[in-house]
């Protein structure tokens, strides 16, 4: 950059580099607590809504599992939106049936769904109790053409929807695969990175200590965690996790 300062000639290169270098720059913002994250990841929600809205007349939005999302669906109970333009869909699932306690699917009806009315028909849920390779196919099927916002966590390892370190699926090409996870001894559906990466937006929450050292790894750009290889997302951060950025 500094040799294209100062040669007038490469002021296009200058340019460029700077562009470059801004989008590859990590963006993330930080709030107080785990709370604090729900309430503004749920004012997100409510903002992309209105321009997927605006533009398109209905908004497609993949949801994650685990503890932050449940402070975002508690968030979004009393959120005065038209819920008929909604179609919901999940970035992961575990291999389990629709009413078990580790479903995504219903940890997202119990805090969410059953409080605000939803159309069943537009819930497109990841469907764990086939088999795995089965249920991947499916889902790829009725996706969207492209989704508007797509949900992430992190997971202490550097992981995200479930796509786990040293696994196939980091590897996957298509819109969803069935992964089978080592460490957990059981088959996760998830989406790939190519269908998390061409969603309009992706949003990523992390809280707790815990995360970050990884974070500041992933700032660093050290290609060590699956995670990193979400293009541009937004992090949404507590100050537990973002205390080391």
């Amino acid at each position: 950059l500094t040799f294209a300062m100062d040669v007038p000639e490469h002021n296009d290169l200058y340019r460029t580099s700077l562009k470059i270098a801004r989008d590859s720059a990590m963006k993330y913002e930080h709030f107080a607590d785990p709370q604090a994250v729900g309430t503004e990841a749920a004012e997100r929600f409510v903002q992309e809504y209105q321009q997927a809205v605006a533009a398109r007349g209905a908004f497609h939005v993949a949801l994650s599992g685990g503890s932050t999302p449940v402070i975002v669906f508690r968030a979004l109970r009393d959120k005065n939106l038209d819920w008929s333009k909604v179609h919901w869909y999940w970035s992961d699932e575990r291999s389990v049936a629709p009413d078990h306690d580790q479903s995504n699917y219903k940890l997202a009806w119990d805090e969410l769904f059953s409080h605000i009315g939803v159309n069943p028909a537009q819930v497109k849920r990841m469907e764990g109790e086939l088999e795995p390779a089965t249920a991947a196919r499916r889902y790829a099927e009725i996706l969207p053409e492209q989704l508007d916002l797509c949900y992430l966590g992190m997971g202490d390892d550097g992981h995200t929807a479930s796509l786990f370190p040293d696994t196939l699926g980091l590897e996957a090409t298509g819109r969803v695969v069935a992964n089978f996870v080592d460490k957990l001894e059981t088959w996760r559906i998830t989406f790939t990175f190519a269908e998390i990466n061409r969603s309009r937006a992706v949003h990523i929450l992390a809280t707790g200590a815990n995360k970050a050292q990884i974070l500041l790894e992933v700032k660093n750009r050290l290609v060590k965690h699956p995670i990193e290889r979400v293009e541009s997302p937004l992090w949404l951060l507590d100050e537990a996790a973002a205390k080391l950025l």
